[in-house]
């Protein structure tokens, strides 16, 4: 995806191939709201690659998949949160089925907690929640945590420094829903998973440590 999310996402990709001696044979850029996938699709049937890396927001990501089965390129096609979630594996339909990747976020996450969410979401408003309905969710409780139980009040300067290096676990307040951790920087750090979808659902393979364990 030409924009800034797409070449934060490639820069870490290729830096990540280079480590591992992957060769890259194809390296094909498209834009935001592009509807029609055809030629794109062609380069990465030419390319005759071994794996299809397809970083794009949701509803590119549901077009490529699309395409990329009505030409027949097998695959197999990997990806991060947006190629998994639930809204791309909605609008790609069949399409999705046999992706698999890497997602930080999932309603479909085997935590208690998560799941108990997800059942009132989908109570609440009808569809299931994707990975933004929980990031939502859980930053309004990051921010009662902080104001009310660390600061005791909203002052903007004091709750950013007290965020760098902050954990705060379900214990400490129940709507984080799993334990999460901003390191000095301000970067989160929690659990996240590998993922497949399968008949149109995602399922969870593997759950993996948070990065500073």
């Amino acid at each position: 995806m030409n924009n800034d999310f797409g070449k934060g996402g490639r820069d870490k990709l290729m830096k990540e191939l280079a480590a591992r001696n992957i060769k890259l044979v194809a390296d094909v850029s498209t834009e935001s709201g592009q509807v029609d996938f055809a030629a794109d699709v062609v380069k990465l049937k030419a390319a005759n690659a071994d794996a299809v890396f397809v970083y794009s927001n949701e509803e590119e990501c549901a077009r490529i998949m699309r395409e990329a089965r009505k030409q027949g390129l097998k695959g197999p096609f990997v990806g991060d949160t947006t190629l998994l979630s639930q809204k791309t594996i909605e609008l790609a339909a069949d399409a999705a089925n046999g992706v698999v990747g890497h997602v930080g976020l999932t309603a479909d996450a085997p935590i208690p907690a998560v799941t108990e969410f997800a059942t009132r979401f989908q109570k609440r408003f009808n569809y299931k929640p994707d990975h933004n309905g929980i990031k939502g969710y859980t930053a309004v409780y990051a921010v009662k945590y902080v104001t009310e139980k660390k600061l005791g009040k909203f002052d903007r300067k004091a709750f950013a420094k007290t965020m760098h290096g902050l954990t705060i676990t379900p214990q400490d307040e129940p709507g984080i829903l799993m334990e999460t951790t901003w390191d000095e920087v301000g970067e989160i750090d929690r659990i996240s998973f590998l993922a497949e979808v399968v008949n149109g659902k995602q399922r969870i393979s593997k759950v993996l440590p948070k990065l500073g364990k």
